[in-house]
Formats: C-alpha cells, structure tokens, sequence
C-alpha cells in the first residue's frame, strides 16, 4: 500500500512538470535588477533613468587583466553609439575606495559612468563568479546576453546594434 501512494505522488509529480515545461512563458529573458549607485563624479546612476536604452553593465575591478583589455572596446562601442540610444555603466568591484579607481579611470580614458558596487548589487545579478562580468540589456529592461570573462567584441557590438534596430533580449539569450 505504502509504495502504491509513493507510485501516485511522483506521476502526479512528473505530471505537474511536464504541464509546467508546456507552458509558454512571456518572456525567457531576466528582468534587469534595478540598482542606484553614486558615479566617481558623484552622480547617481539608477536602472529606472535607463529604460528604453540598450545598456551594457559591466562588472570589473583594477587588478583584473581581460577587464583591462575589455575597456577600449567598451570605450570604442559606447563613443560610436551613445548617442544612438546606448548607455554603458562600468561597476567597480574594487574595494579599496574611489581613489584608485579614480586614477585608473583618468589612466584609462575611461569615457561611460563608473560607480562603486558592493556584494549586494553583484548578489541581485545572481552573483558574480568572475571579472569582467558584462550584461547586454535590451530596451525593455530585460537581460539579452550575459558574458563571464572577457567578451568577444564584435559579438558584442553585433548584439548591441540588433536591439538597437528593435531586436529584443529574446532573440539573444542562451
């Protein structure tokens, strides 16, 4: 008797998650996690002051090589699209204050906004395993392509100008 309720609750089970995996959701995209962070410059960079751009969040630190190397593409893709509809927000995991973040930023050229993050705004992305960790992020505020490590950038640049013609973060996630 004991094994025949067992058989029943795992059919009912198994019935419950194949009726769930036919289910066609909205969207497969994340939603984008809204965060508030104070710029080198003292600004305030919100996600909600975003909407309706395609903006790339990346994830990086000094001492972090490929970060490094990911700059003047971020440079080179943010002076070619910015006032197109891009935006691009730099997030230092850097823990030892502005100062050395500030200088490597002047060292770097760095041209798109750069604001401190903590633990909490890398926890509310899912957690960041790796630097750089970069987010494309389409118009509607949903999460079109998330790279960890060093992105390739023309793969990149070729995301990006897809959502700018009115591609969405469907038609670009994994």
């Amino acid at each position: 008797m004991k094994n025949w309720k067992m058989v029943a609750l795992f059919a009912a089970l198994l019935a419950v998650a194949v009726l769930a995996g036919c289910s066609k959701p909205t969207s497969s995209a994340p939603d984008v996690p809204q965060f508030s962070l104070t710029s080198l410059e003292g600004k305030t960079v919100a996600m909600k002051d975003l909407s309706n751009k395609v903006v790339i969040v990346d994830f990086w630190a000094t001492w972090c090589g490929p970060c490094r190397e990911e700059i003047p593409h971020l440079n080179e893709l943010y002076s070619e699209l910015k006032g197109k509809g891009l935006e691009i927000v730099g997030i230092s995991m850097d823990t030892d204050g502005t100062d050395g973040v500030k200088d490597f930023a002047r060292e770097f050229r760095i041209q798109y906004p750069i604001v401190m993050g903590d633990e909490k705004v890398a926890e509310s992305f899912g957690g960041i395993i790796g630097l750089p960790t970069t987010f494309i992020i389409d118009r509607k505020g949903k999460i079109a392509k998330k790279y960890i490590g060093l992105p390739p950038a023309e793969d990149m640049k070729r995301i990006v100008k897809g959502l700018m013609e009115g591609l969405s973060g469907d038609d670009f996630h994994d």
